[in-house]
């Protein structure tokens, strides 16, 4: 069964401290994720699916606007996934849409292959059959897609009581790199943010409420873009993605991988955008 939903999303660049004093200051208004159990924060992994030429990665950063991301995403607890499926996120304008398709059980990361080498075309296999999985079926055909990074993050959650459909997240220890998707390998993943900063989201359908406005205002935090996937690309692969390229993996298909110490001129950027139609867009939250 697939999930979607639409809405806005702003971002924040915050010092944790300052956000820890957000926190407690709207708490009045809010509970924590019911998901989150004792800790009342949960950790996120997600592999990011793209072309050979890196097109939603170019996309993002040249504001295009309709674009789109694919992912496979697990929650975690104790290097152990509680949740795995695939998500479709698109972005028209101000407004965006997830997609979020289940997976028919845990088995795929059981499958031989470190996780940022599996395949799509493996995932669309173990699929539960709907619609938006049909979508991700066409587009990995259409436009060939590869494994390119593992982003992990720890989130803390609060649901507003009254405006229940909307989230305010902090995403905090942020990283890019890593071959398993439950499990933390301090070797292999690398921070993408400060140790002393956060990534403040709010996701909504509707304004923002006056008790969050005033909050805002308060701790006078200034909206920003920031992508934790494009800031993963840059980190592992240079910036642009200029020593990414698609290689042969264990399975024979491709993934993505670094020519290590290659500082080669930019990544060109494919002009075909035309292959997929750029109209509209077509749980829990998850940015």
């Amino acid at each position: 069964m697939s999930q979607r939903r639409f809405r806005h999303e702003l971002k924040y660049v915050v010092d944790l401290n300052e956000a820890e004093a957000f926190f407690e200051s709207i708490m009045p208004y809010c509970d924590y994720d019911p998901y989150a159990g004792a800790t009342k924060s949960y950790e996120i992994a997600s592999i990011y699916y793209d072309t050979a030429d890196l097109r939603f990665y170019y996309d993002r950063e040249e504001s295009v606007g309709y674009r789109r991301k694919i992912r496979l995403r697990s929650y975690n607890t104790d290097s152990k996934a509680t949740a795995l499926f695939i998500e479709i996120k698109e972005k028209h304008k101000h407004f965006v849409s997830k997609k979020r398709i289940n997976l028919k059980d845990q088995s795929l990361l059981e499958c031989g292959l470190p996780h940022n080498e599996i395949p799509l075309s493996l995932v669309v296999a173990h699929m539960v059959d709907s619609a938006e999985a049909r979508e991700i079926d066409y587009l990995e055909r259409r436009l060939n897609l590869y494994p390119v990074v593992n982003i992990r993050y720890h989130r803390k959650a609060l649901i507003p009581k009254f405006e229940q459909d909307m989230r305010i997240t902090l995403d905090t220890r942020i990283t890019a790199g890593g071959a398993s998707l439950p499990a933390f390998d301090a070797e292999h993943e690398h921070a993408i943010i400060a140790p002393d900063k956060g990534v403040l989201e709010i996701k909504t359908n509707r304004s923002i409420p006056t008790w969050l406005q005033a909050a805002l205002i308060h701790f006078g935090m200034a909206q920003t873009r920031y992508s934790k996937y494009c800031l993963g690309v840059d980190k592992l692969y240079g910036k642009a993605g200029r020593n990414w390229f698609p290689r042969a993996t264990s399975a024979g298909t491709e993934s993505g991988a670094s020519s290590q110490g290659s500082d080669t001129g930019e990544r060109g950027v494919s002009d075909g955008r035309s292959e997929i139609s750029e109209g509209g867009p077509a749980a829990r939250a998850a940015g």
